[in-house]
């Protein structure tokens, strides 16, 4: 299928301004900011909806729990993290729409939290089946009526250890109030930027630690020895995981999602739907996995101010709280850049990462900039 130009309507959406939303207001990076140009061709435009687990018995919530370093220990939701990963679940099965995939990592705590999401989701349609056949029962209807829901369940759902939490090396297992206060012999600065810094490596695990021994029989023989982490970096997770992940599956799977949303023929019926409105990804992960790839869709280390990196790395993600991102890749050097929206008349938002509620929102702002848009075309083309 030949490449269809892009609309107009983007530089448009270029210039509206962002909303802040109940983020921190670090939490902002445009794809308009000075110096920073958007590139032609572009592929549409696909969402994805990031949630964090639930609450984890290592994530200090729960009574008789402290905070711990966690990284790839594999720790399961606490009672907590349970009714969050249900409430989260029926959230996300009520307002998203359409979920063309579902993605999670091969830590328990995400699989639980994404399994809830995906009961959630077949529990909703199974409510609207029942419901929908009580309605034509009592009201004598001939033939079944289409559930138009059916479609909005995640037809694909897709376990990836790319997706796992950073290696927090040697810190994992301990208590992140004793680190920080010095008992294990580290800085207080050393262990700041260890949790926030997008370059700053935590102390390595050794070969022989039975930290590193677990590891290995446990993920082994998923991803391989050799990509099992003994520490890491945020940066490391977004170019050694993140990227490939990005473009071997997850932006692939969503240009096919986007494509049998394409028209079949000249013939069919048109609808009033953006025609460069993609796939849509439910990815249940962790923080700082969620972190990194929100800097490679945004391309913190790209911005040549560098204030978008340091709100990144100031960015703290609460469990089981989904949050919106929207994105398209060139179709020629396949990079990343976030989609821009409009919320209302709020002031700019650098990072184009939303609340869960703006989704309808964003969605209505891109259909009115494209219909505007088609609308000024053709009132061009009359002109002519």
């Amino acid at each position: 299928m030949p490449h269809k130009p892009i609309p107009s309507r983007w530089i448009f959406l270029s210039f509206v301004v962002l909303v802040q939303t109940s983020l921190p207001p670090t939490h902002g990076l445009g794809s308009t900011r000075e110096g920073y140009a958007l590139p032609k061709p572009m592929g549409p435009v696909h969402t994805l909806i990031l949630t964090r687990h639930g609450d984890s018995y290592w994530n200090g919530k729960y009574p008789g729990c402290r905070e711990t370093f966690t990284g790839w220990t594999d720790v399961g939701l606490s009672p907590i993290g349970e009714e969050e990963a249900v409430r989260t679940g029926r959230l996300l099965a009520e307002s998203t729409g359409r979920v063309d995939a579902m993605f999670t990592s091969t830590l328990t705590r995400a699989k639980m939290t994404s399994h809830h999401c995906w009961w959630a989701y077949n529990d909703r349609l199974e409510e609207q089946y029942r419901n929908q056949k009580h309605y034509e029962y009592y009201n004598q209807r001939n033939g079944p009526v289409r559930n138009e829901r059916v479609d909005q369940a995640p037809s694909r759902f897709v376990i990836d250890h790319r997706l796992n939490e950073r290696h927090y090396g040697s810190l994992q297992g301990l208590i992140k109030a004793d680190v920080e206060s010095g008992i294990h012999g580290h800085s207080p600065e050393d262990v700041r930027q260890w949790r926030r810094s997008w370059h700053a490596i935590p102390p390595p695990l050794d070969d022989d630690d039975p930290r590193r021994v677990k590891e290995l029989r446990l993920f082994g023989n998923i991803c391989g020895d050799c990509n099992v982490p003994k520490s890491e970096s945020l940066a490391m997770v977004a170019e050694n995981r993140i990227r490939p992940f990005l473009a071997e599956v997850l932006t692939p799977m969503m240009d096919r999602a986007y494509k049998t949303k394409l028209p079949l023929s000249s013939t069919e019926e048109s609808t009033d739907e953006d025609p460069l409105e993609g796939g849509t990804a439910l990815i249940v992960a962790h923080a700082n996995s969620l972190r990194a790839l929100i800097g490679v869709v945004c391309n913190v280390e790209r911005d040549p101010l560098g204030v978008a990196l340091k709100r990144l790395e100031s960015m703290k993600i609460p469990t089981a709280s989904p949050l919106v991102i929207r994105y398209r890749k060139t179709t020629e050097n396949e990079c990343y850049y976030p989609v821009d929206g409009a919320l209302g008349n709020e002031t700019r938002n650098e990072l184009p990462v939303y609340q869960l509620s703006s989704l309808p929102l964003l969605r209505k702002q891109a259909m009115e900039a494209y219909r505007i848009n088609s609308a000024g075309i053709k009132n061009a083309s009359l002109l002519n």
